[in-house]
């Protein structure tokens, strides 16, 4: 009965918490007034962090869907943020000079806010939370064949 009760609280805490980053965010970015979503910004971090990424890697790196992904690339290449060559593995998908400046302009909100998200969560806390974060998803992954 108290597992039933744990699994249903954890499951419940992850939504609630994923919809209360995912509002505050989009405050803050409406407050800076911000050129692009929070969800365009993680996508444009990530290309940042590794500019050899496909879009398929994208895709699976940040889980998202297809469509998903090729709307936000869409948006951010009409912003002038990346640019996408075509290469032997699919689209490698390069931040530009403009994409880097408006990364670089949010980053340290962002990282503001996450100090905030984060306060009074010791880093002991931290390292358990992203431990069963990451064991979810791996139990969620896809199986190989």
């Amino acid at each position: 009965m108290l597992e039933k009760i744990f699994k249903n609280l954890i499951g419940n805490a992850i939504v609630a918490s994923g919809r209360a980053i995912k509002v505050h965010n989009l405050d803050l970015y409406a407050k800076n007034e911000f050129d692009i979503t929070p969800e365009q910004y993680i996508v444009l971090n990530q290309i940042r962090d590794d500019e050899n990424n496909t879009q398929n890697d994208l895709c699976k790196l940040l889980y998202k869907d297809k469509s998903n992904m090729t709307r936000i690339l869409s948006v951010l290449e009409e912003k002038g943020y990346i640019t996408k060559d075509t290469g032997k593995q699919g689209n490698i998908v390069k931040i530009t000079d403009a994409g880097r400046r408006e990364r670089d302009r949010i980053t340290p909100v962002m990282d503001k806010a996450r100090d905030n998200y984060l306060k009074n969560i010791s880093q002991d806390d931290m390292y358990v939370c992203i431990k069963v974060l990451s064991q979810i998803q791996e139990n969620l992954a896809p199986k190989k064949k």
